[in-house]
């Protein structure tokens, strides 16, 4: 028998699996599980958009959160109840956080398990921060002890600090890429935290709003304006932009918690020890953190749907959850967030459940895909293109609030 697995293109993540995939063999070795990855773009076109979930290509679909309520709604995951009433994961549901198993659900039913954890958190270089000559040089050019930021004031502040080009050393790194992802998840987090919304209670979209302005000019000033950002972000996802904080050129970064653990591996980094996670520095709003996860959900066209939950119940026990984390993806059960030896290597589990307690989520609306796209092209336009925030967001709100009262969603 052959399950065919569908997953983004990332190398912890297809560590994590192939780690997963030898254990699964060791039980049932009739069953061989090909693994097929592509970038996240293409990963959304080919499976949600493409409406790749109706084929029986693959069995097995690694699918971000944002994407279910649209595939949810059409109907094209399987909903997972009668297997979990007949074969539960092992501890299931106490055994995961609470943040783990809501975004998955529609009513009472599932669609799928979690599989890799964010949230977004706060990177810094203990090695720069805790530098006697630097805090020196901090106090004397600031008047005030070199610390790491509460707020995106002194985020911009310490950042100037320590951009310095000729040393290939930048105060933050961005994932400035168009994808749909990073570029339009920075501009979240700015808008949230300085108090401004996507939609209002009726559900029309506001982020064209003078904060939502504010927030998408902070982002693109971040490379062009104050130039603590180098121009190759505009070129860098957030896998690569966490690779490029690994690499030791940036002294900041705010990116998924699962970069942490590239920062401890000597093979990918060389500030191994070096990197502490802390909460996202805070505007007016506060600190806002971001929750997006990755569960493992059955195509409605596969054929061997049966086998392909037994996949996914037996690798969600601890210690192949474990494994997850030990590959350097994120792992999602309480258990291995609070492992000593996970802990041991990745210190960055310690802050999971805090910063969780801050953390948002995206509207969870089968339209919201096109509705992010439609972001995505205003971020575009400003970031990459020098156009006027302001229009370039109005042009997309309204692009959006036709679109929703096209689908019945806006009145």
């Amino acid at each position: 028998m052959k399950l065919r697995l569908i997953t983004r293109e990332q190398e912890t993540f297809e560590n994590a699996f192939a780690a997963q995939i030898e254990d699964y063999r060791k039980v049932r070795p009739d069953v061989e599980i090909e693994v097929v990855t592509l970038p996240i773009a293409d990963h959304f076109m080919k499976m949600v958009h493409q409406r790749g979930c109706t084929s029986d290509e693959f069995d097995l679909f690694l699918c971000n959160t944002d994407w279910l309520p649209e595939v949810i709604a059409r109907g094209e995951i399987v909903n997972l109840n009668e297997f979990i009433d007949s074969h539960p994961p092992y501890g299931w549901p106490d055994a995961w956080h609470p943040a783990m198993l809501g975004l998955q659900k529609c009513g009472d039913n599932v669609y799928g398990l979690p599989w890799h954890d964010g949230p977004v958190v706060f990177h810094t270089r203990s090695d720069l921060f805790e530098s006697a000559e630097e805090k020196a040089r901090f106090l004397a050019a600031y008047g005030r002890e070199l610390e790491v930021p509460k707020s995106w004031d002194e985020f911009l502040e310490v950042s100037q600090f320590f951009t310095r080009p000729e040393e290939d050393l930048w105060g933050t790194v961005v994932a400035a890429y168009t994808d749909g992802h990073n570029d339009v998840y920075d501009f979240l987090i700015q808008l949230w935290s300085r108090g401004g919304e996507l939609f209002d209670a009726s559900g029309n979209p506001v982020f064209d709003s003078a904060i939502g302005v504010e927030a998408l000019q902070f982002c693109s000033d971040l490379i062009h304006k104050y130039k603590v950002a180098s121009t190759e972000c505009l070129n860098l996802g957030s896998v690569e932009s966490g690779d490029y904080y690994a690499s030791g050129k940036a002294a900041m970064m705010v990116n998924w918690c699962g970069f942490a653990a590239v920062c401890e591996m000597p093979q990918y980094s060389k500030i191994v020890g070096k990197n502490r996670c802390t909460t996202v520095p805070s505007g007016p709003a506060g600190s806002i953190s971001l929750n997006i996860y990755w569960v493992l959900t059955i195509p409605v066209g596969s054929k061997q749907a049966e086998e392909a939950y037994a996949f996914m119940q037996h690798i969600s026990a601890p210690d192949t959850d474990k494994m997850v984390s030990m590959a350097g993806a994120n792992g999602v059960r309480l258990s291995t967030w609070n492992d000593a030896e996970v802990r041991s290597v990745y210190p960055h589990y310690g802050i999971i459940e805090s910063v969780h307690a801050k953390t948002r989520t995206l509207p969870a609306i089968p339209e919201y895909p096109q509705v992010n796209e439609m972001i995505s092209a205003a971020v575009h336009k400003v970031v990459h293109l020098g156009q006027d925030a302001g229009e370039s967001l109005n042009l997309a709100a309204d692009e959006a609030r036709g679109y929703l009262r096209s689908t019945g969603r806006l009145k």
